[in-house]
């Protein structure tokens, strides 16, 4: 309570500091030339004109590249001038009575980035009605966990939270509902529909989370869309060189090897300077995690693996930018899963490798766009147990060895093609846009499963599941989608967002029409506040392992007595698809078997409201009411053939409401704080597909019912950010404080006991901090070492429940992580 409290006192002081800007006063007019480097007039760009806390003005400059302002008040002013493909201009101009009128600005390629940011949280109604949260990249790369990739920062995002299994939830969906896009081409596995290992944080330009995107161009998902553009190359070489020493494990004063090695490299700069520039992000990692509720020695997961990411852009114009990327991750997982229950020998190893690569060709056209990416991304995965003896499942634990052996390739070739016309003046601004996306993808692979047995508390055999022999399997499909948008800004206080797309996949028979349509408003002129709203329908693409499903091994279930004789069974079970009714007004399919079509209808209001020049605070509602999802159902044997089925079908259905406040506190460049409380609800299905169907499926197949899913929290509070201190000392806290991840009882026979996720852990509350100085070695290069700190209020936090109701120990947490502290070092070229 102390320290929610204090939480509480800090937040309250931190919202009160900030707040004078004293309004211009009166009467002029000033005009922005914008050109380029061969000094032609850029025509259509967007200069905004900004003072203090008062609403932006914003125009186009016309076609001698010029914009002008009216009616002006003398005083300070910021010109942010902002045209893709171009870097962002920011300048600061001091209007007076015959003083400055006019600013010519030249613009330069975009060619150099070095922030990682989520847009779209810009006050001003040109941003649209799709909201984002922000993130500075060199602050998450501060912060104590040190991310480093896309998927260790997206944590930070309110409504974003990574389950007790490991697995990210955007709005409480699971990661195959949600889309990853890399430079507008997506990265997502084909086969599971899974994020992968992701690009590394030193490489990301910008990074764009919705949890809602209006935008008709964004598609192929019903959760959330997480999009990232990278890193290009300077005018300058610049090198870094990050965690460059191991760190050994000591226990009882004793060397007991490595525990972690983690060096990265990062460099970028001109190969022919003011044309060909690369940027590169080189990762190698030896990981060795302790799970805390086993002991010593055999504790450890294992992850060794490369992580990099190349990106060559060559400046064939100053209309014309081509871009190529390769992101090559090749990696070896051991003990995978492990803990109390399941231990060393009944965990999977896996190996995998991700390769993708990207052409992308960006032209200006006039006051056009057209842009064009191809890309090619390809996931080869294998899973293999630590042996061959049966898995047995016990109240207690797990033993023997891991069930399934998996061996799969799945290849996706894209293309997407996108124009953005010149902006067209009548009735406001409107700026439309057109796009074009086609994919073939393929997977083929193999797998076995060996027999699992299921004994009680006594030790005794109650079921054994077998399989049938190993199957082969293969599939390909092509996905076919076209959108149309118009970003309307119909006056400097109002913008709307209409479009919609057209989606089709062939394995699935659907032709899908997504209408979507959002809105900006500033209600109250000067004052800075917006309200942002919006609504749309969404569709998932469906991953390809569902439609292999009936290629599987089938399961065969015996039951047994105490006297280890046969009560019932064998009874056969049939891997099927079945067909989903469609009543939809926007989805067209065919009846043929595995004719899914997930979809979600979501909607959002917002309110944003700047508080002087360094508090911004928000506060808004969402809603998503999803259906057509695909889960798995055991459909009941007949008493008289023995024959039953697990049945995939699109019958699935998901409910998540989220209220959200979130307040960002700004002091200067390098200092920030940023407060987010969420307040959600998510229910659904539970036996969604990739449970079974992903890369280590389990072999329990429970009647699926409808509860609390898996991360349902109810209440989340979360602060971080960083905060410069004298002497060049900076300090960067995490403090999150939220409600316990739901979970379910069950019996001796595994099934549920009771209403599933009804009970909950306790509340969780950890307090991190990372205090780091950087000392100027010499002119070339600096070091910076830090100490972070985790779980500073030693806070009970268990890892582990035991959940079984015939467990002696039913009810107990533990695998409690108390205070820790880590050494970092890098180098700074």
């Amino acid at each position: 309570m102390n320290h929610t409290r204090g939480i509480v006192l800090a937040a309250v002081w931190l919202f009160g500091v900030a707040a004078l800007a004293s309004p211009p006063q009166a009467g002029l007019s000033f005009e922005v030339s914008v050109s380029d480097q061969g000094k032609l007039a850029v025509p259509g760009v967007r200069v905004q004109l900004k003072s203090g806390d008062a609403a932006p003005v914003v125009t186009d400059t016309d076609v001698n590249g010029k914009a002008t302002f009216h009616e002006l008040k003398p005083g300070k002013y910021q010109v942010s001038i902002a045209q893709k493909g171009f870097e962002p201009v920011e300048r600061e101009v001091d209007l007076a009575p015959g003083g400055l009128a006019a600013l010519d600005v030249t613009l330069t390629p975009s060619l150099e980035k070095t922030q990682i940011e989520v847009k779209g949280e810009a006050s001003t109604v040109e941003q649209g009605s799709s909201p984002a949260t922000t993130v500075t990249g060199q602050l998450a790369k501060e912060l104590p966990n040190r991310p480093a990739t896309v998927a260790d920062a997206l944590p930070l995002v309110p409504g974003v939270v990574r389950e007790p299994g490991g697995a990210l939830r955007i709005s409480d969906s699971p990661e195959n509902r949600s889309a990853l896009i890399v430079n507008s081409a997506d990265v997502t596995d084909p086969g599971t529909g899974q994020f992968g290992l992701t690009v590394p944080i030193d490489s990301v330009q910008t990074l764009n989370v919705y949890q809602t995107a209006f935008l008709a161009e964004y598609g192929r998902f019903t959760a959330g869309l997480v999009s990232v553009e990278t890193k290009r190359g300077g005018d300058k070489w610049k090198w870094e060189l990050n965690d460059p020493f191991p760190e050994f494990r000591i226990r009882s004063w004793e060397l007991r090897g490595l525990k972690t090695a983690t060096p990265r490299l990062n460099f970028e700069g001109p190969i022919v300077s003011g044309k060909l520039y690369l940027a590169e992000g080189f990762e190698y990692e030896i990981r060795k995690t302790a799970v805390y509720t086993l002991p010593f020695p055999r504790n450890q997961k294992l992850q060794e693996g490369l992580n990099s990411f190349t990106q060559l852009d060559w400046v064939a114009t100053s209309k014309q930018l081509l871009t190529a990327t390769f992101h090559v991750v090749p990696q070896r997982l051991g003990h995978v899963n492990l803990n109390y229950f399941n231990p060393e020998e009944t965990t999977p190893d896996a190996s995998t490798h991700n390769y993708t690569g990207t052409v992308a060709h960006r032209m200006s056209v006039g006051q056009s766009l057209f842009e064009n990416t191809f890309s090619v991304t390809s996931f080869d995965v294998g899973v293999w147990g630590r042996g061959t003896n049966d898995l047995a499942i016990t109240p207690q634990g797990n033993l023997g060895n891991y069930y399934a052996e998996k061996q799969r390739t799945a290849v996706r070739l894209s293309g997407l093609s996108t124009f953005a016309f010149a902006p067209v003046h009548g009735l406001g601004i409107h700026h439309y846009k057109l796009g074009l996306y086609v994919a073939s993808s393929e997977e083929n692979g193999q797998i076995a499963e060996r027999p699992v047995d299921i004994l009680n508390g006594a030790g005794v055999l109650t079921e054994r599941i077998t399989f049938t022999r190993p199957r082969s399997f293969e599939i390909s499909d092509i996905e076919t989608n076209f959108f149309a948008q118009d970003h309307w800004i119909v006056s400097p206080r109002l913008s709307l967002d209409l479009g919609a797309r057209v989606e089709s996949q062939q394995v699935s028979g659907a032709f899908r029409v997504a209408p979507r349509a959002g809105f900006a408003w500033n209600p109250i002129p000067g004052q800075g506040t917006t309200v942002r709203g919006g609504f749309g329908f969404f569709y998932d693409r469906v991953p390809l392992n569902v439609y292999v499903f009936n290629k599987y091994p089938d399961q065969a279930q015996t039951f047994y007595d105490a006297s280890g004789e046969i009560s019932s069974g064998p009874f056969l079970y049939l891997n099927t698809l079945g067909q989903a009714r469609v009543r939809h007004p926007f989805i067209i399919q065919e009846p043929i078997d595995g004719n899914f079509s997930p979809q979600s209808v979501n909607w959002t209001v917002q309110l944003e409201q700047p508080v002087g020049r360094y508090l911004k605070l928000r506060t808004g509602f969402m809603q998503s009411l999803s259906d057509g999802l695909v889960i798995l159902n055991p459909v009941p044997p007949d008493p008289e053939t023995g024959l039953g089925a697990h049945l995939l079908s699109g019958t699935g259905g998901a409910r998540y409401r989220q209220f959200e406040t979130t307040a960002r506190f700004r002091m200067g460049e390098t200092s920030e704080l940023f407060f987010s409380y969420v307040r959600s609800k998510g229910r659904g299905d539970l036996n969604d597909f990739g449970t079974f169907l992903g890369t280590f499926p389990i072999p329990i197949v429970r009647p699926n019912q409808i509860a609390n899913s898996a991360a349902d929290l109810p209440n989340r509070f979360l602060a971080w950010g960083l905060v410069q201190l004298p002497r060049k000392f900076r300090i960067a806290p995490v403090i999150e404080y939220r409600s316990g991840f739901p979970y379910s009882a069950l019996d001796a026979a595994q099934n549920y006991f009771g209403t599933p996720n009804e009970r909950r852990f306790p509340r969780f509350l950890s307090l991190d901090a990372r205090v780091s100085k950087d000392i100027q070695v010499n002119q070339s290069y600096a070091v910076r070492v830090s100490v972070s700190g985790f779980n500073l209020s030693n806070h009970f936090n268990p890892e582990a429940v035991h959940w079984n109701v015939a467990d002696p120990a039913f009810g107990h947490f533990f695998g409690h992580r108390g205070r820790r502290f880590t050494v970092d070092f890098d180098v700074l070229f």
